[in-house]
């Protein structure tokens, strides 16, 4: 799919064809190049890099022949969620990936300044009726934390619902600052609103 100067690849969302093998490779590119992800050992690719490549759980964009985001995601269970948030990504077992409803990103990964220009494509095209979270990835810095995300059809009322419907398996402080507020466009964190 083409959106402006960028091209989208999701074989799971809007089909395609990409070899796991090209999938792969740009990934680890970007990788190389994201501060967050470029000293990952090479030896935890097959685990946290591959399944959801062999599951079709990701987006790659590109600009011409230049990758420029990788975004991943799980379907998790309740099990699987408590495992993921505590205890270290790389031991996320493969059943993990696609266990249950709750959708996490996994990765985002763009490193050349691209994550705003994403935001229409996340929010209104590829997950409009998704909510989401993503466990942020600077918790050495910050102390963890868990930001949600929902897409360009959900309300905020159903947000709010479905994020009260899905409690946190393991209690975290969720953006922003645990209170009921969410994100205004897109599945990328901007202006948040408070429910009274």
């Amino acid at each position: 799919m083409k959106t402006g100067p960028y091209d989208v690849h999701s074989p799971m969302i809007i089909g395609g064809e990409m070899s796991e093998a090209e999938a792969f490779g740009a990934a680890v590119w970007l990788w190389m190049h994201s501060p967050q992800h470029r000293d990952l050992p090479i030896h935890a690719l097959p685990t946290v890099l591959l399944p959801l490549i062999n599951r079709q759980q990701y987006v790659l964009v590109s600009r011409g022949t230049t990758p420029r985001v990788f975004m991943s995601w799980m379907w998790l269970d309740d099990i699987a969620e408590r495992r993921y948030l505590s205890q270290p990504a790389i031991m996320v077992q493969e059943r993990d990936w696609a266990s249950g409803e709750r959708m996490w990103i996994r990765d985002w990964i763009a490193p050349f300044g691209d994550t705003l220009s994403m935001r229409d494509l996340f929010g209104r095209i590829l997950f409009p009726e998704r909510c989401a979270r993503a466990l942020y990835h600077r918790g050495a810095e910050k102390g963890p934390r868990v930001i949600n995300f929902k897409g360009d059809q959900v309300s905020h009322q159903q947000a709010i619902a479905w994020r009260e419907a899905n409690p946190l398996m393991v209690p975290l402080p969720e953006f922003p600052n645990g209170q009921r507020e969410y994100l205004t466009r897109g599945f990328q964190p901007d202006k948040a609103v408070t429910r009274d």
